[in-house]
């Protein structure tokens, strides 16, 4: 296994059958994979667990991936971790304010393991 492929992933989807496909995908790409079915302390997780990138859906039970986004990008030790924001809901200006709030990819659902996985990779080679 490359060093590429033993990245560290986080997801953050509400969704159990969405966070699990993503999981499978990844996992059987030869990630390590964690997940959160919230936002709720996302910032100190992130923090403690260091992902290489966080796979997050744009609506979450009380807040949104926007706002989460935009927290990460505005603390100086989340700042350089790339955000994948996923939605069900391919309009223009969700993905206006995915990529204003520092996100490096967007995705519609359902995730296309493809997309995902090459999204992912190009990521890591930044």
């Amino acid at each position: 296994m490359s060093a590429i492929t033993q990245a560290v992933i986080l997801i953050v989807e509400d969704d159990p059958l969405g966070r699990e496909l993503a999981k499978e995908i990844l996992h059987d790409a030869g990630y390590a994979v964690l997940s959160l079915e919230d936002g709720v302390g996302l910032l100190e997780r992130v923090k403690i667990e260091r992902p290489d990138i966080i796979l997050m859906d744009l609506q979450l039970p009380g807040t949104d991936g926007v706002t989460l986004a935009r927290q990460l990008k505005a603390d100086d030790e989340t700042r350089s971790i790339p955000v994948v924001m996923t939605t069900a809901y391919a309009q223009p200006e969700s993905y206006v304010q995915a990529i204003e709030a520092g996100c490096a990819a967007y995705l519609t659902k359902p995730i296309n393991s493809k997309l995902l996985l090459k999204a992912v990779a190009t990521l890591l080679k930044r």
